[in-house]
């Protein structure tokens, strides 16, 4: 029986992208999204989240509620001129996951071409 063959460059960077999107509170596009943005910006209003997914009032707040029960997000009422706002910041906890998570995306889009390698093994395969 021939020895199995070792793993390729991306497969422990697959491995930890995989490792977040099994986290329930993660494995939604809309959610990773959020967490995305708030890595990013740290705080954004109901509103501006609300026009970033794209998605109605009732599946943002799930969404939002989802990742506040793992710990990721905090949502509070400050009050502007304009009136009242929800303001959606990361916690620490988000902070540190979307720190690693890009980390680790980082990692797997390193080894796709890495700089001294010759021509992709897919090269010639389209897309279609």
């Amino acid at each position: 029986m021939p020895d199995p063959e070792p793993p390729g460059p991306a497969e422990p960077g697959l491995r930890a992208v995989g490792s977040f999107l099994l986290q329930e509170s993660l494995r939604n596009s809309v959610r990773l999204l959020i967490l995305l943005s708030l890595g990013i910006n740290r705080h954004l209003s109901f509103s501006e989240l609300l026009e970033l997914t794209g998605t109605s009032k009732g599946s943002l707040s799930h969404h939002l509620d989802q990742l506040a029960s793992a710990g990721y997000l905090e949502s509070r009422m400050v009050f502007t001129l304009g009136g009242p706002r929800v303001r959606v910041e990361i916690t620490p906890k988000g902070l540190a996951t979307y720190e690693d998570l890009t980390q680790a995306l980082g990692r797997l889009a390193a080894t796709r071409n890495p700089p001294d390698a010759g021509p992709s093994s897919t090269a010639g395969l389209s897309r279609g």
